[in-house]
Protein backbone atom coordinates (compact mmCIF):
# COMPACT_ATOMS: atom_id res chain seq x y z
CA UNK A 1 0.00 0.00 0.00
CA UNK A 2 1.04 3.45 -0.96
CA UNK A 3 -0.15 7.25 -0.10
CA UNK A 4 -0.33 9.46 -2.39
CA UNK A 5 -0.85 13.63 -1.41
CA UNK A 6 -3.39 15.01 -3.94
CA UNK A 7 -1.63 18.29 -5.61
CA UNK A 8 -3.70 21.05 -5.89
CA UNK A 9 -6.52 20.68 -8.65
CA UNK A 10 -6.48 16.30 -8.47
CA UNK A 11 -9.31 13.94 -8.46
CA UNK A 12 -9.36 10.30 -7.94
CA UNK A 13 -9.42 10.13 -11.89
CA UNK A 14 -6.30 12.08 -11.95
CA UNK A 15 -4.29 10.66 -9.71
CA UNK A 16 -5.04 7.59 -11.68
CA UNK A 17 -3.65 8.45 -14.64
CA UNK A 18 -0.87 9.77 -13.52
CA UNK A 19 0.13 6.58 -11.52
CA UNK A 20 -1.02 4.59 -13.97
CA UNK A 21 -3.75 2.68 -11.78
CA UNK A 22 -7.17 1.43 -12.28
CA UNK A 23 -9.75 4.26 -11.09
CA UNK A 24 -11.77 0.98 -9.81
CA UNK A 25 -8.75 0.20 -7.74
CA UNK A 26 -8.92 3.86 -6.07
CA UNK A 27 -12.39 4.13 -5.48
CA UNK A 28 -12.51 0.36 -3.60
CA UNK A 29 -8.97 1.75 -1.76
CA UNK A 30 -10.64 5.02 -0.68
CA UNK A 31 -14.33 4.66 0.08
CA UNK A 32 -14.46 7.52 1.47
CA UNK A 33 -13.98 9.98 -1.02
CA UNK A 34 -17.55 10.64 -2.32
CA UNK A 35 -17.25 11.43 -6.40
CA UNK A 36 -13.93 10.50 -8.49
CA UNK A 37 -13.89 14.15 -10.49
CA UNK A 38 -14.29 15.87 -7.00
CA UNK A 39 -10.80 18.34 -6.00
CA UNK A 40 -9.40 16.65 -3.03
CA UNK A 41 -6.15 18.86 -2.49
CA UNK A 42 -4.31 18.11 0.08
CA UNK A 43 -5.83 14.84 1.19
CA UNK A 44 -4.32 11.57 1.49
CA UNK A 45 -5.33 9.11 -0.91
CA UNK A 46 -4.59 4.84 -0.80
CA UNK A 47 -2.48 3.42 -3.65
CA UNK A 48 -2.28 -0.21 -4.48
CA UNK A 49 1.22 -1.59 -4.04
CA UNK A 50 3.38 -1.90 -7.23
CA UNK A 51 2.79 -5.12 -9.07
CA UNK A 52 5.00 -8.15 -8.18
CA UNK A 53 6.79 -10.27 -10.64
CA UNK A 54 4.91 -13.67 -10.04
CA UNK A 55 7.48 -16.32 -10.61
CA UNK A 56 7.03 -18.19 -13.95
CA UNK A 57 8.15 -21.79 -12.68
CA UNK A 58 5.85 -22.01 -9.53
CA UNK A 59 3.05 -23.63 -9.67
CA UNK A 60 -0.23 -21.56 -9.57
CA UNK A 61 -3.58 -22.86 -7.37
CA UNK A 62 -6.93 -22.89 -8.81
CA UNK A 63 -9.53 -21.11 -7.59
CA UNK A 64 -11.42 -24.16 -6.69
CA UNK A 65 -8.88 -25.15 -4.03
CA UNK A 66 -9.61 -22.18 -1.82
CA UNK A 67 -12.42 -23.99 -0.17
CA UNK A 68 -12.04 -28.40 0.22
CA UNK A 69 -14.29 -30.15 -2.25
CA UNK A 70 -15.12 -33.72 -2.29
CA UNK A 71 -16.24 -36.13 -5.11
CA UNK A 72 -19.90 -37.21 -6.02
CA UNK A 73 -18.40 -40.80 -5.99
CA UNK A 74 -17.45 -40.30 -2.81
CA UNK A 75 -21.12 -38.44 -1.73
CA UNK A 76 -22.59 -41.41 -3.26
CA UNK A 77 -21.39 -43.52 -0.52
CA UNK A 78 -21.74 -41.61 2.45
CA UNK A 79 -24.90 -41.47 4.42
CA UNK A 80 -26.10 -37.71 5.56
CA UNK A 81 -27.91 -36.70 8.50
CA UNK A 82 -28.15 -33.58 5.90
CA UNK A 83 -27.41 -32.14 3.03
CA UNK A 84 -27.90 -28.33 1.68
CA UNK A 85 -28.67 -27.46 -1.63
CA UNK A 86 -27.73 -24.16 -2.81
CA UNK A 87 -25.03 -22.13 -0.89
CA UNK A 88 -26.61 -18.61 -1.38
CA UNK A 89 -27.88 -16.42 1.32
CA UNK A 90 -30.28 -19.33 3.03
CA UNK A 91 -28.31 -21.71 2.41
CA UNK A 92 -24.60 -20.53 3.49
CA UNK A 93 -26.65 -19.51 6.44
CA UNK A 94 -28.10 -23.08 7.25
CA UNK A 95 -24.47 -24.81 6.23
CA UNK A 96 -22.80 -22.18 8.96
CA UNK A 97 -25.48 -22.91 12.16
CA UNK A 98 -25.58 -26.60 11.33
CA UNK A 99 -21.37 -27.04 11.78
CA UNK A 100 -21.74 -24.42 14.75
CA UNK A 101 -24.63 -26.60 16.47
CA UNK A 102 -23.22 -29.85 15.55
CA UNK A 103 -19.85 -29.52 15.87
CA UNK A 104 -19.40 -31.71 18.73
CA UNK A 105 -21.47 -34.58 17.40
CA UNK A 106 -20.05 -36.91 14.26
CA UNK A 107 -23.22 -36.24 12.16
CA UNK A 108 -22.39 -36.26 8.64
CA UNK A 109 -22.92 -32.29 6.85
CA UNK A 110 -23.24 -32.84 2.80
CA UNK A 111 -23.46 -29.83 0.70
CA UNK A 112 -23.87 -29.94 -2.62
CA UNK A 113 -24.14 -26.55 -5.43
CA UNK A 114 -25.01 -26.39 -9.42
CA UNK A 115 -22.25 -23.91 -10.33
CA UNK A 116 -18.66 -23.50 -10.21
CA UNK A 117 -16.15 -21.97 -7.79
CA UNK A 118 -16.72 -18.08 -9.50
CA UNK A 119 -15.14 -16.02 -6.95
CA UNK A 120 -13.54 -16.16 -3.54
CA UNK A 121 -14.89 -13.24 -1.72
CA UNK A 122 -17.79 -10.96 -2.85
CA UNK A 123 -16.97 -8.88 -6.11
CA UNK A 124 -16.60 -5.47 -4.35
CA UNK A 125 -13.67 -7.10 -2.51
CA UNK A 126 -11.85 -7.38 -5.37
CA UNK A 127 -10.00 -4.42 -7.08
CA UNK A 128 -10.07 -5.58 -10.22
CA UNK A 129 -12.72 -7.70 -11.68
CA UNK A 130 -13.25 -8.68 -15.54
CA UNK A 131 -15.53 -7.67 -17.22
CA UNK A 132 -16.33 -11.39 -17.71
CA UNK A 133 -17.20 -11.84 -14.44
CA UNK A 134 -19.08 -9.25 -13.63
CA UNK A 135 -22.85 -9.34 -12.87
CA UNK A 136 -24.74 -9.33 -15.97
CA UNK A 137 -21.97 -11.91 -17.52
CA UNK A 138 -22.18 -14.17 -15.28
CA UNK A 139 -25.92 -14.52 -14.39
CA UNK A 140 -28.62 -16.30 -15.96
CA UNK A 141 -32.43 -14.01 -16.84
CA UNK A 142 -35.35 -15.65 -15.46
CA UNK A 143 -39.00 -15.13 -16.50
CA UNK A 144 -40.40 -12.42 -18.97
CA UNK A 145 -42.34 -10.12 -17.01
CA UNK A 146 -40.17 -9.91 -14.04
CA UNK A 147 -36.90 -10.11 -16.23
CA UNK A 148 -34.81 -11.23 -12.72
CA UNK A 149 -31.42 -12.88 -13.54
CA UNK A 150 -30.13 -15.88 -11.21
CA UNK A 151 -26.09 -16.74 -10.78
CA UNK A 152 -25.63 -20.76 -10.66
CA UNK A 153 -22.13 -20.41 -8.38
CA UNK A 154 -20.56 -20.82 -4.89
CA UNK A 155 -21.75 -18.58 -3.06
CA UNK A 156 -25.03 -17.88 -5.49
CA UNK A 157 -26.57 -14.06 -6.28
CA UNK A 158 -24.99 -13.26 -2.89
CA UNK A 159 -21.45 -12.97 -4.71
CA UNK A 160 -22.84 -9.57 -5.97
CA UNK A 161 -25.94 -8.09 -3.50
CA UNK A 162 -26.03 -4.84 -2.36
CA UNK A 163 -25.08 -5.28 1.82
CA UNK A 164 -28.36 -3.33 2.38
CA UNK A 165 -29.33 -5.39 5.60
CA UNK A 166 -32.79 -4.19 7.15
CA UNK A 167 -35.50 -5.84 9.66
CA UNK A 168 -38.68 -6.14 8.19
CA UNK A 169 -41.42 -3.85 8.85
CA UNK A 170 -42.29 -5.36 12.74
CA UNK A 171 -45.97 -5.01 11.53
CA UNK A 172 -44.98 -7.83 8.44
CA UNK A 173 -43.42 -9.93 11.23
CA UNK A 174 -46.95 -10.13 12.46
CA UNK A 175 -48.31 -12.09 9.44
CA UNK A 176 -45.13 -14.70 10.26
CA UNK A 177 -46.28 -18.09 11.94
CA UNK A 178 -43.20 -17.08 14.57
CA UNK A 179 -43.14 -14.98 17.56
CA UNK A 180 -41.69 -11.42 17.65
CA UNK A 181 -39.41 -12.43 20.26
CA UNK A 182 -38.13 -15.19 18.32
CA UNK A 183 -37.37 -12.95 15.10
CA UNK A 184 -35.58 -11.17 17.66
CA UNK A 185 -32.96 -13.70 18.73
CA UNK A 186 -32.61 -14.63 15.20
CA UNK A 187 -32.06 -11.37 13.62
CA UNK A 188 -29.48 -10.59 16.55
CA UNK A 189 -27.43 -13.61 15.64
CA UNK A 190 -27.91 -12.73 11.86
CA UNK A 191 -26.74 -9.17 12.35
CA UNK A 192 -23.66 -10.57 14.30
CA UNK A 193 -22.60 -12.86 12.22
CA UNK A 194 -23.34 -10.81 9.13
CA UNK A 195 -21.23 -7.85 10.55
CA UNK A 196 -24.13 -5.52 10.12
CA UNK A 197 -23.70 -2.05 10.80
CA UNK A 198 -25.64 -0.86 13.42
CA UNK A 199 -25.32 1.21 16.64
CA UNK A 200 -23.11 -1.34 18.41
CA UNK A 201 -21.19 -1.62 15.09
CA UNK A 202 -20.87 1.88 13.47
CA UNK A 203 -19.63 2.41 9.64
CA UNK A 204 -18.50 5.58 8.14
CA UNK A 205 -22.06 6.50 6.69
CA UNK A 206 -22.38 7.74 10.38
CA UNK A 207 -20.98 11.29 9.90
CA UNK A 208 -21.16 14.74 9.74
CA UNK A 209 -22.47 15.44 6.29
CA UNK A 210 -25.19 12.42 6.62
CA UNK A 211 -26.27 13.95 9.73
CA UNK A 212 -27.09 17.45 8.12
CA UNK A 213 -29.06 15.40 5.58
CA UNK A 214 -30.87 13.49 8.13
CA UNK A 215 -31.74 16.37 10.14
CA UNK A 216 -33.21 17.71 6.97
CA UNK A 217 -35.41 14.85 6.72
CA UNK A 218 -36.70 14.56 10.28
CA UNK A 219 -37.68 18.39 10.45
CA UNK A 220 -39.46 17.55 7.23
CA UNK A 221 -41.70 14.80 8.38
CA UNK A 222 -39.21 12.00 7.95
CA UNK A 223 -38.48 10.78 11.73
CA UNK A 224 -37.91 7.48 11.21
CA UNK A 225 -34.88 8.21 8.64
CA UNK A 226 -31.91 6.85 9.63
CA UNK A 227 -28.32 5.76 8.18
CA UNK A 228 -28.79 2.08 6.43
CA UNK A 229 -27.72 -1.53 7.82
CA UNK A 230 -24.86 -2.42 5.29
CA UNK A 231 -23.34 -5.99 6.15
CA UNK A 232 -19.80 -4.70 5.54
CA UNK A 233 -17.24 -5.30 8.20
CA UNK A 234 -16.00 -1.68 8.30
CA UNK A 235 -13.46 -2.51 11.95
CA UNK A 236 -11.50 -4.79 10.46
CA UNK A 237 -9.40 -5.16 13.96
CA UNK A 238 -11.89 -6.41 15.43
CA UNK A 239 -13.96 -8.14 12.81
CA UNK A 240 -11.19 -9.67 10.45
CA UNK A 241 -9.96 -8.81 7.01
CA UNK A 242 -13.03 -9.16 4.51
CA UNK A 243 -14.93 -6.17 4.03
CA UNK A 244 -18.23 -7.16 2.15
CA UNK A 245 -20.30 -9.74 3.06
CA UNK A 246 -21.17 -12.91 1.08
CA UNK A 247 -22.39 -16.21 1.79
CA UNK A 248 -18.61 -17.65 1.21
CA UNK A 249 -18.00 -16.13 4.75
CA UNK A 250 -20.13 -18.23 5.77
CA UNK A 251 -19.09 -21.41 4.40
CA UNK A 252 -15.68 -20.50 6.26
CA UNK A 253 -17.19 -19.50 9.82
CA UNK A 254 -18.72 -23.18 9.29
CA UNK A 255 -15.77 -24.83 8.39
CA UNK A 256 -13.77 -23.39 11.62
CA UNK A 257 -16.54 -25.18 13.81
CA UNK A 258 -16.34 -28.58 11.56
CA UNK A 259 -16.09 -30.27 8.35
CA UNK A 260 -18.68 -30.80 5.55
CA UNK A 261 -18.51 -32.57 2.32
CA UNK A 262 -18.78 -30.09 -0.76
CA UNK A 263 -19.16 -30.86 -4.69
CA UNK A 264 -19.74 -27.70 -6.71
CA UNK A 265 -20.90 -28.16 -10.36
CA UNK A 266 -23.53 -31.04 -8.53
CA UNK A 267 -26.94 -29.90 -10.37
CA UNK A 268 -29.88 -31.41 -7.40
CA UNK A 269 -32.61 -32.52 -10.28
CA UNK A 270 -34.63 -34.44 -7.86
CA UNK A 271 -35.59 -34.62 -4.28
CA UNK A 272 -36.00 -38.18 -3.39
CA UNK A 273 -38.50 -39.35 -0.38
CA UNK A 274 -39.64 -42.79 1.56
CA UNK A 275 -42.86 -43.71 3.09
CA UNK A 276 -43.43 -39.45 3.58
CA UNK A 277 -40.10 -38.72 4.75
CA UNK A 278 -37.11 -37.00 3.19
CA UNK A 279 -34.57 -39.99 1.73
CA UNK A 280 -32.08 -38.37 -0.15
CA UNK A 281 -30.93 -36.13 -3.64
CA UNK A 282 -30.64 -36.84 -7.09
CA UNK A 283 -27.61 -35.07 -8.85
CA UNK A 284 -25.82 -34.98 -12.12
CA UNK A 285 -22.60 -33.94 -13.01
CA UNK A 286 -22.10 -31.90 -16.06
CA UNK A 287 -21.37 -34.51 -18.01
CA UNK A 288 -24.95 -35.73 -17.41
CA UNK A 289 -23.74 -38.45 -14.78
CA UNK A 290 -26.21 -39.43 -12.04
CA UNK A 291 -25.78 -40.22 -8.25
CA UNK A 292 -28.02 -40.53 -5.82
CA UNK A 293 -26.83 -39.45 -2.44
CA UNK A 294 -28.50 -40.26 0.86
CA UNK A 295 -29.73 -38.18 4.13
CA UNK A 296 -32.10 -38.41 6.72
CA UNK A 297 -32.65 -34.42 6.35
CA UNK A 298 -32.72 -32.79 3.03
CA UNK A 299 -32.42 -28.28 3.16
CA UNK A 300 -33.76 -26.91 -0.21
CA UNK A 301 -31.90 -23.14 -0.79
CA UNK A 302 -31.88 -23.02 -4.49
CA UNK A 303 -33.92 -19.69 -4.99
CA UNK A 304 -37.38 -18.56 -4.70
CA UNK A 305 -37.53 -19.88 -8.78
CA UNK A 306 -35.24 -23.07 -8.39
CA UNK A 307 -36.65 -24.85 -5.27
CA UNK A 308 -40.15 -24.83 -6.27
CA UNK A 309 -38.68 -26.13 -9.48
CA UNK A 310 -37.01 -29.00 -7.79
CA UNK A 311 -40.30 -29.84 -5.32
CA UNK A 312 -42.84 -29.91 -8.43
CA UNK A 313 -40.69 -31.97 -10.91
CA UNK A 314 -39.75 -34.59 -7.24
CA UNK A 315 -43.93 -34.69 -7.34
CA UNK A 316 -43.74 -33.10 -3.46
CA UNK A 317 -47.57 -32.42 -3.11
CA UNK A 318 -48.50 -28.82 -1.64
CA UNK A 319 -51.30 -26.69 -3.56
CA UNK A 320 -49.03 -23.76 -2.20
CA UNK A 321 -45.81 -24.82 -3.93
CA UNK A 322 -44.74 -22.39 -6.67
CA UNK A 323 -47.95 -20.11 -5.41
CA UNK A 324 -47.53 -16.46 -4.10
CA UNK A 325 -44.66 -14.94 -6.32
CA UNK A 326 -43.85 -11.96 -4.57
CA UNK A 327 -41.25 -9.17 -5.18
CA UNK A 328 -40.76 -5.36 -4.86
CA UNK A 329 -41.92 -2.72 -6.84
CA UNK A 330 -39.45 -0.35 -7.65
CA UNK A 331 -38.76 3.43 -8.93
CA UNK A 332 -35.52 4.98 -9.25
CA UNK A 333 -34.87 8.67 -9.19
CA UNK A 334 -32.46 11.15 -8.57
CA UNK A 335 -32.15 15.07 -8.32
CA UNK A 336 -30.33 17.57 -7.32
CA UNK A 337 -29.69 19.87 -4.52
CA UNK A 338 -27.44 22.71 -2.43
CA UNK A 339 -25.82 23.24 0.91
CA UNK A 340 -23.84 26.66 1.51
CA UNK A 341 -20.47 25.72 1.99
CA UNK A 342 -19.68 27.45 5.00
CA UNK A 343 -22.75 24.83 6.62
CA UNK A 344 -20.90 21.97 5.01
CA UNK A 345 -18.33 20.23 7.15
CA UNK A 346 -16.14 17.38 5.37
CA UNK A 347 -18.39 15.54 3.25
CA UNK A 348 -18.05 11.56 3.59
CA UNK A 349 -19.97 8.60 2.18
CA UNK A 350 -23.69 8.72 2.34
CA UNK A 351 -26.59 5.84 2.95
CA UNK A 352 -29.37 6.86 3.81
CA UNK A 353 -32.45 4.85 4.37
CA UNK A 354 -36.70 6.02 4.84
CA UNK A 355 -38.05 2.03 6.26
CA UNK A 356 -41.56 1.14 5.68
CA UNK A 357 -43.93 2.52 8.64
CA UNK A 358 -47.66 1.68 8.94
CA UNK A 359 -48.93 4.45 6.91
CA UNK A 360 -45.90 3.88 4.13
CA UNK A 361 -45.89 0.53 2.20
CA UNK A 362 -42.42 1.12 0.74
CA UNK A 363 -39.24 1.97 1.48
CA UNK A 364 -36.61 4.45 0.46
CA UNK A 365 -32.63 4.57 0.55
CA UNK A 366 -30.26 6.91 -1.88
CA UNK A 367 -26.50 8.40 -1.96
CA UNK A 368 -25.55 11.51 -2.00
CA UNK A 369 -22.09 12.84 -4.22
CA UNK A 370 -21.03 16.15 -4.48
CA UNK A 371 -20.67 17.74 -7.61
CA UNK A 372 -19.54 21.17 -6.90
CA UNK A 373 -18.12 22.42 -3.55
CA UNK A 374 -17.40 25.27 -4.01
CA UNK A 375 -18.60 28.47 -3.60
CA UNK A 376 -22.11 26.36 -3.10
CA UNK A 377 -22.32 22.95 -2.27
CA UNK A 378 -24.24 21.27 -5.30
CA UNK A 379 -25.10 17.37 -4.59
CA UNK A 380 -26.60 14.83 -6.48
CA UNK A 381 -29.06 12.68 -4.70
CA UNK A 382 -29.77 9.24 -6.32
CA UNK A 383 -31.68 6.42 -4.70
CA UNK A 384 -34.62 4.03 -5.27
CA UNK A 385 -37.96 3.09 -3.83
CA UNK A 386 -38.92 -0.62 -3.10
CA UNK A 387 -42.93 -0.93 -2.17
CA UNK A 388 -45.08 -3.98 -1.01
CA UNK A 389 -46.29 -6.09 -3.24
CA UNK A 390 -49.79 -8.27 -2.22
CA UNK A 391 -48.45 -12.05 -2.00
CA UNK A 392 -51.59 -13.55 -4.36
CA UNK A 393 -52.49 -17.07 -5.44
CA UNK A 394 -52.39 -16.54 -9.03
CA UNK A 395 -48.62 -14.93 -8.79
CA UNK A 396 -46.87 -18.27 -9.83
CA UNK A 397 -44.14 -20.26 -11.05
CA UNK A 398 -44.83 -23.73 -12.94
CA UNK A 399 -43.05 -26.54 -14.83
CA UNK A 400 -43.11 -25.61 -18.41
CA UNK A 401 -43.97 -29.23 -20.32
CA UNK A 402 -42.78 -28.16 -23.68
CA UNK A 403 -39.44 -26.99 -22.63
CA UNK A 404 -36.44 -29.00 -20.50
CA UNK A 405 -33.21 -27.77 -20.10
CA UNK A 406 -30.05 -30.07 -20.26
CA UNK A 407 -30.56 -32.23 -17.28
CA UNK A 408 -34.16 -33.09 -18.57
CA UNK A 409 -36.06 -31.17 -16.01
CA UNK A 410 -38.57 -28.71 -17.25
CA UNK A 411 -38.24 -25.27 -17.15
CA UNK A 412 -39.94 -22.72 -15.56
CA UNK A 413 -43.03 -20.76 -16.41
CA UNK A 414 -43.54 -17.37 -14.67
CA UNK A 415 -47.46 -15.87 -14.29
CA UNK A 416 -47.16 -12.32 -12.41
CA UNK A 417 -49.17 -9.60 -12.46
CA UNK A 418 -49.66 -6.53 -10.10
CA UNK A 419 -52.69 -6.28 -8.47
CA UNK A 420 -54.77 -2.95 -8.87
CA UNK A 421 -53.35 -2.84 -4.92
CA UNK A 422 -49.46 -2.84 -5.85
CA UNK A 423 -50.55 -0.39 -8.40
CA UNK A 424 -51.75 2.36 -5.72
CA UNK A 425 -48.58 1.81 -3.74
CA UNK A 426 -46.48 2.44 -6.73
CA UNK A 427 -49.04 6.08 -7.22
CA UNK A 428 -47.81 6.32 -3.58
CA UNK A 429 -44.08 5.81 -4.09
CA UNK A 430 -44.10 8.71 -6.78
CA UNK A 431 -45.93 11.15 -4.87
CA UNK A 432 -43.56 10.14 -1.79
CA UNK A 433 -40.29 10.49 -3.96
CA UNK A 434 -41.52 14.47 -5.04
CA UNK A 435 -42.67 15.29 -1.30
CA UNK A 436 -39.10 13.54 -0.31
CA UNK A 437 -36.96 16.28 -2.90
CA UNK A 438 -39.43 18.97 -2.12
CA UNK A 439 -37.82 18.20 1.82
CA UNK A 440 -34.17 17.62 0.66
CA UNK A 441 -34.35 21.23 -1.40
CA UNK A 442 -34.72 20.00 -4.79
CA UNK A 443 -33.84 22.24 -7.40
CA UNK A 444 -36.07 20.69 -9.85
CA UNK A 445 -38.19 18.00 -10.41
CA UNK A 446 -36.84 14.94 -9.43
CA UNK A 447 -36.59 12.35 -12.57
CA UNK A 448 -38.80 8.76 -12.21
CA UNK A 449 -38.11 5.65 -13.61
CA UNK A 450 -40.50 2.74 -13.31
CA UNK A 451 -37.85 -0.25 -12.94
CA UNK A 452 -39.65 -4.53 -13.06
CA UNK A 453 -37.57 -7.47 -11.29
CA UNK A 454 -34.03 -5.28 -11.03
CA UNK A 455 -34.50 -5.81 -7.57
CA UNK A 456 -33.76 -9.60 -7.23
CA UNK A 457 -35.61 -9.66 -4.30
CA UNK A 458 -38.27 -12.32 -5.36
CA UNK A 459 -39.58 -14.36 -2.98
CA UNK A 460 -43.26 -16.80 -1.20
CA UNK A 461 -43.09 -19.35 -3.46
CA UNK A 462 -42.98 -22.00 -0.81
CA UNK A 463 -44.19 -19.60 1.99
CA UNK A 464 -44.34 -21.08 5.63
CA UNK A 465 -47.47 -21.23 7.92
CA UNK A 466 -49.37 -23.46 9.58
CA UNK A 467 -52.43 -23.96 7.15
CA UNK A 468 -51.12 -26.38 4.07
CA UNK A 469 -53.88 -24.90 1.96
CA UNK A 470 -52.15 -21.83 1.72
CA UNK A 471 -48.37 -22.45 2.82
CA UNK A 472 -46.08 -25.10 1.63
CA UNK A 473 -44.43 -25.44 5.01
CA UNK A 474 -44.59 -25.15 8.51
CA UNK A 475 -43.17 -22.57 11.03
CA UNK A 476 -39.88 -24.27 10.99
CA UNK A 477 -39.47 -24.16 7.48
CA UNK A 478 -40.70 -28.13 6.78
CA UNK A 479 -42.80 -28.87 3.83
CA UNK A 480 -46.16 -30.17 5.01
CA UNK A 481 -46.51 -33.47 4.98
CA UNK A 482 -42.74 -34.45 3.82
CA UNK A 483 -40.80 -35.21 7.40
CA UNK A 484 -37.10 -33.69 7.11
CA UNK A 485 -37.63 -31.69 3.32
CA UNK A 486 -36.86 -28.27 4.13
CA UNK A 487 -36.87 -24.86 2.89
CA UNK A 488 -34.31 -22.03 3.77
CA UNK A 489 -34.45 -19.47 1.12
CA UNK A 490 -36.04 -16.23 0.32
CA UNK A 491 -38.87 -19.13 -0.51
CA UNK A 492 -40.34 -19.38 2.75
CA UNK A 493 -40.90 -15.58 3.33
CA UNK A 494 -45.20 -15.37 3.67
CA UNK A 495 -44.28 -11.60 3.06
CA UNK A 496 -41.06 -9.14 2.50
CA UNK A 497 -43.16 -5.97 3.05
CA UNK A 498 -40.37 -3.16 1.80
CA UNK A 499 -37.80 -4.15 2.68
CA UNK A 500 -34.71 -6.02 1.23
CA UNK A 501 -35.38 -9.74 2.15
CA UNK A 502 -31.69 -11.16 2.86
CA UNK A 503 -31.35 -10.79 6.50
CA UNK A 504 -35.09 -12.21 7.15
CA UNK A 505 -34.12 -14.89 5.01
CA UNK A 506 -30.50 -15.32 6.88
CA UNK A 507 -32.45 -15.62 10.02
CA UNK A 508 -35.26 -17.79 8.97
CA UNK A 509 -32.50 -19.89 7.98
CA UNK A 510 -30.46 -19.81 11.61
CA UNK A 511 -33.78 -20.65 12.58
CA UNK A 512 -34.43 -23.39 10.75
CA UNK A 513 -30.64 -24.61 10.81
CA UNK A 514 -31.10 -24.79 14.97
CA UNK A 515 -34.58 -26.72 14.95
CA UNK A 516 -33.12 -29.65 12.37
CA UNK A 517 -29.58 -29.72 14.99
CA UNK A 518 -32.06 -30.24 17.27
CA UNK A 519 -33.94 -33.06 16.55
CA UNK A 520 -30.95 -34.53 14.80
CA UNK A 521 -29.39 -35.12 18.81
Amino acid sequence: MRIYIADDGDTLRTIAQKNDVEIRQLISLNPFIPSIDLNIAGKSVKLPSPSVTIRTDAPLLSCDLFIPQVSLERMAQTDYDVIVVGTGAGGGAAIWRLCDQLRDTGKKIGVVEAGPVLLQTHADNLPILSEQLSFQNVSVPTGNFLRTRLVYALGGRMLYWSLVSPRMYVGELARFPVTLQGMELYYNLAEQIMNVTTRMKPSPYMNPFAQILLTRLWEGGFPEATVGPLASNFEPEKYGSVVHFSSLSFLGEGLKQRPFDLAVNARAVQILTEQGKAAGVKVMTPEKKSYVLSAKKVVLSASAFETPRLLLYSGIEGRAIGHYLTHHTHLEFNFKTSLMRKDLPDTGPVFIMLPQTENRPYQFVFNVTVQILEPIAELEVRGGVFGKVEPRFENKVTLNPLMKDEYGVPMLQVDFSYSEQDEAVMAQMADAVKTFAAVMGASMEPEIQRITGRDYHEAGTCRMGDDPATSATNRFGQIHNVSGLYVADNSVLPSTGAANPTLTTVAMAIRTADHIAQNLR
